[in-house]
């Protein structure tokens, strides 16, 4: 079963992430949020929760404020 968490870095802006777990493999997305609806751009993925947070401090530049 596919498992979806969103990651909100620290600071203003374009600061939502999503990752997706399936098959063991974490997806991270970079989620450009819009009026009527959300678009996403693929980072990478990575074979841990830890990796895929670390896919996200690096493309952002900030540390991670919630998990969810």
């Amino acid at each position: 079963m596919a498992r979806e968490r969103k990651v909100v870095v620290q600071g203003g802006g374009k600061n939502l992430y999503r990752v997706n777990e399936a098959s063991g493999k974490y997806h991270v997305y970079h989620v450009n949020v819009g009026f009527i609806e959300n678009s996403t751009n693929p980072l990478g993925s990575a074979s841990s929760l830890e990796d895929a947070l670390a896919i996200i401090r690096s493309h952002s530049g900030r540390e991670i404020k919630e998990i969810s």
